[in-house]
């Protein structure tokens, strides 16, 4: 079977670039002339480290140590903290550009035509080639530049594309983020964008040997606010380079160079190579010295799994040339040894167009296959990454995150521990390859069904397998995303771990933690504890014998991690596994509510308590529950009349339009509520909930809570209490008149229960304006020509009572 292996910074071969038919000396210029600081870095609010925005809205660059306080969370994107980098523009390989400090000025920013500023070099340069780095903010911008000489002579550019920085080509850098000056708000880091673009301006052959003093941007149309950020140059030499640099025989310790001799063949060369990316200058000393001939081996300092970039100069008999970039080459990976973990974090963010992988993991699929797999900087276990399975339409076929080589992977002793997510019921199955390029021969020895959230497994892998660990898409149905992250592989531990670890009893300040356990029962029961982030205990835990423990924590609506582990001897204890639990906001349970006292009569007194306005927040996860736990809600409290019979009720303020409200009754301490009472009012007994509890204790009190979760509804409601036990007669019957109305929901015709004693039919909208009045309707009322929603259906008896149900047309 043909497959397709896909390395991330590419895996066990050397990365080549195409051989390059004249010598580029590519180098960064230091300027002066900025005017704007457009890049936040450093601890505090980003308008503190910045004098203007990028575009007209108020975003601006973020350097990758920005944090806006010092514990907040590091970045794992951004601009370079050195403030250098190299383009990743393929025809410019090894071209290098700095930034300004991020300290100060750091973009010449022309936002109108006809603005200009000059940058002017700190050394002239002579250059065969310049380039400039900028960006448009809130669109594109064109501009001009004047190539100033220093013999007084000067070359225009016009007609100049500075693009939006957001989805245009020939991007320098992306994925570096942004963030809105104002509210400290950040967005899209890891990603495709922002971007900034590199810009060349091609010396003609008569200046190339003339010193550069500066260049003069003219800002000549365009909508967008135009950045320029540095200048970079090709330097003018006349002691050529030799072209065509290769290397060859990569290994994990050494690699041989090779190149073509320039016309004049020099006395001798001189390499220089490094995995950073900063281009050497001329006080940069040789790695290699005085090669004579025109190849080569290196293995001074060359280690596995390592990108070195190769620059190369010729010494022409007394005079050094400038330093050319030659190429770039990466060591395979080693076979790795265990313990080792991957999260994914230090990997840049792949795409459907790039996908990728960890140095010396791979993805892999089948030859055709359409799904995808690549590093996304969410749905993460732990911050910030994860890796992401995607088949797309492919229902056969096979797609694998596949480790690295290692070393006795299959000989019995060693397992995989890792978190997964998907939506519940996916499946994914663990397995070993023989061969890390063809998807055909992989094993599986574990099917894994995965859910809605971020679980830990862990699969012993068996004997007589491959040793390359992989986990492959188990598909099941098309358009299935798998997210995986926090990958360790390990050998197996004599003390083994809890597993299946849930909460429950979750109150303001404590939780239950249970858990099942393992195999090989541990003979010193286990030890639990607590911590406030995501990161095991590093001390000894409190002891517990049984597989279940009630735990105290401190605050309420704060997020707690609970771990437990296995304690097998006094030293023999296993990892620590953990899961997150919130505790519940303490007006979940115990704030002071609001004291509403019960009336005699629902029909004299049809409200009593306090106007609060309905919540503009969505949880749509109240529906039909009632539970305390902590929507945006409305807490009362009221006590029980001497008959033991009392009813709560929600009900629309005069005026107002309110739906989705729901009501819960509950009854015991802070922090051991039960709840007796539940309602919506999606229930047909008016228009809003209505809870009514008999045979309750004299003069208890009870916990009543109110939720809107609807976000499409504004307005108020009120609530009232009262003795169910003093109804009047004319109560009763108009509490039993309650006027239905079928099909719900309708198309373009509805039907109306009791039409017989129905006056009048209005029908309103979610905000209170009446669409239609039908007086003395028939069974059936025609609404065809009401669009599709949510609409309040209002019927008027005849003998003076009113009901309104809510009815929706598809």
């Amino acid at each position: 079977m043909k497959g397709k292996r896909l390395f991330g910074l590419v895996n066990l071969c050397a990365l080549f670039y195409a051989p390059m038919v004249f010598a580029q000396y590519y180098h960064p210029v230091a300027v002066s002339g900025f005017t704007q600081d457009v890049i936040a870095n450093g601890i505090g609010n980003a308008s503190s480290s910045t004098t203007a925005s990028v575009d007209a809205v108020d975003y601006a660059y973020v350097s990758k140590d920005f944090q806006t306080t010092a514990t907040s969370p590091a970045l794992t994107y951004g601009l370079p903290v050195s403030g250098q980098f190299m383009s990743v523009v393929g025809t410019t390989p090894g071209l290098t550009y700095q930034l300004a400090s991020y300290n100060s000025s750091n973009a010449l920013k022309l936002n109108a035509v006809a603005d200009s500023g000059t940058l002017t070099f700190n050394t002239p340069t002579a250059a065969f080639n310049l380039y400039f780095l900028a960006t448009g903010g809130s669109g594109s911008g064109v501009v001009s530049a004047v190539v100033n000489f220093t013999d007084g002579t000067n070359q225009t550019f016009t007609s100049l594309s500075v693009g939006d920085w957001y989805d245009q080509a020939n991007f320098a850098i992306q994925g570096i983020g942004r963030i809105k000056i104002t509210t400290n708000a950040l967005e899209d880091g890891g990603g495709t964008n922002p971007r900034i673009y590199q810009i060349p301006l091609a010396i003609s052959s008569a200046n190339q040997s003339k010193t550069v003093q500066s260049i003069t941007f003219s800002k000549t149309s365009g909508t967008g606010f135009v950045n320029i950020f540095g200048v970079s140059a090709n330097r003018f030499t006349t002691c050529l380079a030799p072209t065509a640099v290769t290397a060859s025989a990569v290994t994990v310790s050494s690699a041989t160079l090779g190149w073509t001799a320039p016309a004049t063949v020099p006395t001798n060369y001189d390499i220089y190579y490094t995995s950073s990316t900063v281009a050497p200058n001329g006080s940069t000393s040789p790695t290699v010295s005085g090669v004579t001939g025109l190849t080569t081996n290196i293995t001074s300092g060359i280690s596995p799994m390592t990108k070195y970039h190769v620059w190369i100069r010729s010494n022409c008999g007394g005079s050094v040339g400038e330093w050319a970039y030659g190429t770039t080459f990466t060591t395979p990976c080693s076979t790795f040894t265990v313990p080792y973990t991957e999260n994914f974090d230090t990997t840049s963010a792949g795409s459907t167009s790039n996908t990728n992988a960890p140095m010396c993991w791979s993805y892999l699929e089948t030859s055709g296959f359409t799904g995808y797999g690549y590093v996304v900087n969410s749905n993460s276990n732990s911050p910030t990454n994860s890796y992401y399975l995607y088949n797309s339409s492919a229902s056969t076929g096979n797609q694998l995150l596949v480790s690295p080589q290692t070393t006795a992977l299959s000989d019995g002793t060693k397992r995989v521990r890792f978190y997964a997510k998907g939506s519940t019921n996916y499946t994914l199955q663990v397995g070993t390859l023989t061969n890390p390029s063809d998807p055909s021969t992989f094993v599986s020895f574990n099917t894994t069904t995965i859910t809605g959230t971020h679980t830990q497994y862990t699969v012993n892998i068996p004997s007589g397998g491959g040793s390359y660990l992989a986990f492959r898409h188990n598909l099941g149905g098309t358009y299935r995303a798998i997210y995986l992250d926090d990958i360790t592989v390990e050998s197996m531990p004599s003390c083994l771990e809890a597993t299946a670890l849930a909460t429950s009893g979750v109150t303001a300040n404590s939780a239950t933690l249970s858990w099942t356990a393992p195999i090989n029962v541990p003979a010193n029961g286990y030890e639990y504890a607590y911590t406030t982030t995501n990161s095991a205990p590093t001390g000894s835990g409190t002891a517990n014998a049984g597989t279940s423990v009630t735990i105290s924590l401190p605050s309420p609506s704060t997020t707690y991690y609970l771990w437990v582990r296995s304690k097998c001897t006094t030293t023999d204890l296993s990892a620590w596994t953990g899961i997150a639990v919130t505790t519940k906001a303490i007006n979940d349970e115990c704030s002071a509510p609001t004291i509403i006292t019960p009336g005699g009569s629902f029909a004299t007194n049809p409200v009593i308590g306090t106007t609060v306005g309905a919540s503009s927040t969505t949880d749509a996860t109240a529906t039909h529950s009632c539970q305390n736990t902590g929507y945006n809600d409305t807490w009362y409290s009221v006590v029980v009349p001497a008959s033991g019979n009392i009813s709560i009720e929600t009900q629309s303020v005069s005026g107002s339009s309110v739906s989705d409200t729901v009501l819960g009754v509950y009854s015991g301490s802070c922090g051991s509520l039960t709840q007796i009472g539940c309602d919506d009012d999606s229930s047909s007994d008016g228009n809003f909930s209505l809870v009514t509890l008999t045979g309750q204790t004299p003069g208890a009190t009870l916990l009543i809570g109110v939720w809107n979760y609807s976000s499409s509804t504004s307005g108020q409601f009120k609530v009232s209490a009262y003795d169910a036990s003093l109804l009047s007669t004319s109560d009763v019957v108009a509490a039993k008149k309650e006027g239905k109305v079928y099909p719900n929901p309708f198309s373009d015709i509805i039907n109306i229960s009791e039409f017989k004693d129905v006056k009048t039919v209005k029908v309103t909208d979610v905000a209170g304006r009446t669409l239609k009045t039908i007086e003395n309707p028939t069974k059936e009322i025609s609404l065809g020509s009401l669009n599709p929603g949510l609409y309040l259906i209002t019927m008027y008896f005849k003998d003076g009572s009113q009901n309104t149900v809510k009815a929706i047309k598809k």
